[in-house]
């Protein structure tokens, strides 16, 4: 694999050796499934916690939380169709965990800019803003992952077309469906 990562990404000035090859059981491979999967819980639950400790309201907390979930099992059931999962495209999903979390909290910090949201005028005013910010944060890391979409480096293809994707689900379906839960949630 690693040789024709090299081969694709132009010729080497030195001879190449393959010094070993190999796989890896079926068992080992549901093995990697569960870790991961524990993995990814356990990063969710850690996020949670960090979060709890900034906002301390779970009502703010478990819709946050569970909408970095849901773009995550979105993402999962789209990449299925498109690209193989391996651990380039695992750590894509980190990279979307990360960046769909801060954008969450970017929401929140701007709704709550100064306490409570009096009207809906000033929270769609408040998160109008909140997605610009968001919006031009997305462009740049879509610019920036598109070029090692469209190269032919299997292992650097899928980090980005996974980063690409998590980040097109959450600006088109989990950040607005945050906006209206977290309104819902303040003008109580």
């Amino acid at each position: 694999m690693a040789l024709q990562i090299h081969l694709r990404a132009g010729a080497l000035p030195v001879k190449v050796d393959i010094v070993g090859s190999g796989s890896v059981p079926a068992a080992l491979g549901e093995q990697f499934k569960m870790t991961v999967a524990l993995a990814g819980l356990l990063a969710l639950l850690t996020v949670g916690i960090v979060v709890y400790y900034r906002y301390r309201e779970p009502a703010i907390v478990l819709p946050m939380v569970a909408t970095n979930l849901a773009e995550i099992i979105i993402l999962l059931g789209i990449a299925r169709f498109i690209i193989q999962l391996d651990l380039a495209t695992i750590a894509g999903l980190i990279a979307v965990v990360g960046t769909g979390i801060d954008q969450l909290v970017i929401i929140t910090d701007e709704v709550l800019h100064e306490g409570r949201v009096p009207s809906r005028n000033l929270y769609m005013k408040r998160y109008g803003r909140a997605l610009g910010i968001i919006a031009v944060a997305a462009a740049t890391v879509v610019i920036a992952m598109l070029p090692l979409a469209l190269m032919d480096l299997s292992t650097l293809r899928g980090f980005a077309i996974v980063t690409i994707l998590g980040v097109l689900i959450g600006i088109l379906v989990t950040r607005p469906a945050y906006g209206k839960i977290i309104m819902a949630i303040l003008s109580k």
